[in-house]
């Protein structure tokens, strides 16, 4: 059983707020800006009927992608709904939300320490909460029903 991991995250370094993960940065769409030029351009091709909370750039192939993420301040961690992804030619992919939702975790990342939208330290306190269980398959967690079923019930009895 692989040893749980106590140490947390930090935000990007190349942006001061974000995830940094498999070579893509996410953000709320409240720091969005800090992309610069890159954002202005991909924005310019999302459908008029989208709304985004999230927004991923690829930092290799330079696509940005705008996730609708309507729990993103409400859960703990929240669903990946509907995602824009647009490419540095200007290509514009629409992927509807699978029937097995992704999530994301440490969504503290995603903000800085002054964001409103929910009590950041709390976040970042059940960040360390979940990472410090045993047992848990790092593969799957991912994916809301894995979360759910296996993840989410221990952080609430971390005995049962």
């Amino acid at each position: 059983m692989p040893k749980a991991t106590q140490k947390l995250p930090h935000r990007s370094p190349k942006l001061g707020v974000g995830k940094e993960i498999g070579g893509a940065v996410y953000l709320h769409r409240t720091y969005e800006d800090r992309l610069g030029n890159i954002l202005a351009a991909a924005k310019s091709k999302l459908p008029d009927d989208f709304d985004y909370q999230i927004v991923k750039y690829n930092f290799r192939t330079e696509a940005v992608s705008f996730v609708a993420c309507l729990d993103f301040n409400a859960a703990p961690e929240p669903t990946v709904g509907e995602i824009v992804t647009v490419d540095v030619a200007g290509n514009v992919r629409r992927r509807q939300q699978p029937p097995d939702p992704e999530i994301y975790h440490h969504k503290w990342l995603f903000v800085a320490e002054d964001y409103e939208g929910f009590d950041v330290e709390a976040s970042r306190k059940r960040s360390l909460t979940w990472m410090r269980l045993d047992g848990v398959d790092r593969n799957r967690i991912g994916r809301k029903s894995h979360w759910d079923d296996q993840v989410a019930p221990r952080i609430r009895n971390p005995d049962g």
